[in-house]
């Protein structure tokens, strides 16, 4: 296309439907033309860009040039986020966006594409701007808020616990022995050997006194390795003694897996029924 379809075409597009309003046409040393167009498409607030084709140049360029006072970081931050075409550079104090369209293959779309880049970009850095003009305008107070908004914030600090204490006074205890003349005369032997079988559980009850019997009639005898007792048929509960090996007891009631068991000496007990021997 000529430097003369390229302009008509431009100033074709300048309507409501593009966004694009025509400002100036002006005439510039060195350049097949120059244009002052405004950009509000997309519903942006009007951003003023120039169009200029230099003569024996390939590209249009479309550029806005944006007012100092932006910090240079975060404008930098801004280019790094657009898209390539974009360009921007420090001119005279202010912050120049631009983008190129090549002469070859120039069409509506590539154009107002360029344009909106260019002007979205140049809205950016503008918000930049306000932004640093209002931290300067800001006191010192509302700058260190705006900087740490921690400071103003109370540390938090645990109130104390108000649950008492716990004091193992206070929790019966659950290892009491029965008197040492209550259990059974037989020598102990040593606790069944790790991963032995624990009893099953059953609802604690309290261990009745059995009734004196006539005589002591054995059903069973401990077995070999002896056994553990409690107090109820309960594996939570108290273990009462250690039986040894071989002793002679009696069955006086069974409760599921549990047996309660009665020595010679009238030593009453929880056992694991399933384990005791039948007395010989």
């Amino acid at each position: 296309m000529t430097a003369e379809n390229i302009k008509t075409s431009i100033t074709g597009w300048c309507n409501d439907r593009t966004g694009l309003q025509l400002v100036e046409d002006r005439a510039e040393s060195g350049a097949d033309f120059a244009l002052a167009l405004r950009s509000s498409s997309r519903g942006s607030a009007s951003v003023p860009v120039d169009v200029r084709l230099d003569q024996g140049d390939d590209r249009v360029v479309v550029s806005s040039s944006s007012a100092s006072g932006a910090d240079a970081k975060a404008v930098e931050s801004v280019l790094a986020a657009r898209p390539a075409l974009v360009r921007g550079e420090s001119s005279g104090g202010n912050t120049v966006v631009s983008a190129s369209v090549y002469t070859d293959g120039f069409n509506k779309q590539l154009f107002i594409g360029a344009v909106e880049e260019v002007a979205k970009t140049r809205s950016l850095i503008d918000a930049l701007t306000g932004a640093t003009a209002a931290r300067e305008a800001a006191t010192p107070a509302e700058t260190a808020a705006v900087s740490d908004p921690f400071v103003a914030q109370p540390r938090y600090s645990p109130e104390p616990s108000q649950s008492p204490a716990w004091s193992p006074a206070a929790v019966p205890s659950q290892t009491e022995q029965p008197a040492a003349s209550n259990l059974p005369a037989p020598s102990f032997s040593s606790p069944s050997p790790a991963g032995g079988y624990s009893p099953l559980s059953g609802q604690p009850a309290q261990q009745q006194a059995q009734p004196a019997s006539a005589a002591f009639a054995p059903t069973h005898t401990v077995p070999p390795q002896g056994m553990q007792a409690w107090a109820a048929p309960d594996p939570a509960g108290a273990v009462v003694a250690t039986l040894g090996g071989g002793l002679p007891i009696q069955v006086t009631e069974v409760r599921g897996a549990w047996a309660n068991i009665v020595c010679s000496n009238g030593w009453t007990g929880w056992v694991d029924g399933r384990i005791i021997g039948v007395a010989r």
